[in-house]
């Protein structure tokens, strides 16, 4: 039985230092470096009151997938609040950025194209481009090179990047992307998971930052689970893109649509996204204070401008040491191992939010040296 088999799985994992667990957060009592609430927005009270108006005003649940009678009205007054404000002609609202992801490399699979994707792209594209049985090639992270002979080799092209790369927080050369994909007839689809509220005008993204329009990037993906504070996903771009998209959607098309009620927060959300200047300020003069702390501070770190920061400790074994004596020092800063990046790259992710303070990094530097001292007398 294949429950015999399950005990010598799990003690594989635990020796190779890959075993995972869902630690219970109390954010009471830790600076918190893994938050992807980027602004800070997931207890801003305007927001919860959005919500709360949207649970007395609409049903809790859709009672059925978007394409069986579970479309509401307000579930298109958001999508048609994104496309207002990202210059597009529709949006397609997605339970999860998983499931959009998972749609977009799908509707890709049935044109039969051949996707080109950054290496370092998030899992659910990889996912979904099996899902959908769609070839692919990988081209080296952010080298433009690289990318230009893959694409000058192949035919029928997609080429899919994050904008910002959710475990290096490494910037994507949109601009360059877009004049190779212009001329070279491929077309370029951007992941904003991790870019959008953060950069560009009104925090609209990385494309909107580099002045792309739908002509350059015909989709772009946006998850609502990072700077919006919230869930679910946005897929813009231009009409006959949408709708290709909505004839491919799996995930869209069998599965029960986000709670209406839900929706409402999310609609609310948006001006509050695009009028938080001020906190985009601070999170970036906090990037800034974390970068020339890197200058001075052993270890290996990856070169990053964005909010995500990651320290490379090379041995899974070593981030889950050094993430569970950070928590001793009520400092929550989780692991990233295999399979999610390389076994090099295993160490660290740590993420900065509007809410943390220099004193916060300063803390957070001075138990990195003090760990990474004693790791070298150990050796």
């Amino acid at each position: 039985m294949l429950s015999h088999a399950l005990p010598a799985h799990l003690a594989k994992l635990q020796q190779q230092g890959l075993y995972r667990q869902r630690p219970v957060f109390d954010h009471t009592w830790v600076i918190n470096f893994s938050s992807n609430d980027y602004l800070s927005l997931a207890a801003e009270q305007s927001i919860q009151h959005a919500y709360q108006t949207g649970f007395q005003r609409y049903p809790a649940g859709s009672s059925a997938s978007m394409m069986a009678g579970g479309y509401h009205a307000i579930h298109q007054k958001v999508e048609q609040a994104f496309a207002a404000a990202l210059e597009v002609d529709d949006c397609i609202l997605f339970t999860s950025g998983y499931a959009a992801n998972l749609s977009v490399a799908n509707l890709l699979g049935h044109l039969q194209a051949m996707v080109v994707i950054d290496k370092s792209v998030h899992a659910s594209i990889y996912d979904g481009l099996k899902l959908g049985s769609a070839g692919y090639v990988r081209y080296l992270h952010n080298d433009l090179a690289d990318l230009l002979t893959k694409i000058k080799s192949t035919t029928n092209t997609a080429v899919i990047t994050e904008s910002v790369f959710s475990m290096s927080g490494q910037l994507a050369p949109l601009a360059a992307m877009a004049t190779l994909c212009s001329a070279h007839q491929s077309e370029l689809i951007v992941d904003e998971s991790h870019a959008f509220g953060i950069l560009g005008p009104q925090g609209l993204g990385a494309v909107a930052q580099h002045q792309l329009t739908q002509e350059d990037v015909p989709l772009r993906i946006i998850p609502l689970g990072k700077a919006y504070a919230a869930c679910g996903a946005i897929v813009a771009g231009s009409r006959v893109w949408i709708d290709a998209l909505l004839q491919a959607a799996r995930p869209a098309i069998y599965s029960t649509a986000i709670s209406p009620a839900f929706a409402h927060g999310l609609l609310a959300t948006l001006d509050i996204v695009r009028a938080a200047d001020q906190r985009r300020a601070k999170l970036q003069n906090l990037i800034n204070y974390f970068r020339q702390a890197v200058i001075n501070a052993p270890l290996k770190w990856r070169d990053s401008s964005s909010p995500i920061q990651q320290l490379q400790l090379g041995c899974p074994h070593r981030a889950l040491a050094y993430a569970q004596i950070l928590r001793q020092q009520s400092i929550n800063c989780l692991p990233i191992r295999q399979p999610t990046v390389s076994k090099h790259e295993s160490g660290l992710r740590i993420v900065l939010n509007y809410n943390h303070q220099p004193e916060d990094i300063d803390k957070l530097f001075r138990c990195l040296l003090a760990i990474s001292i004693s790791d070298e007398i150990k050796k």
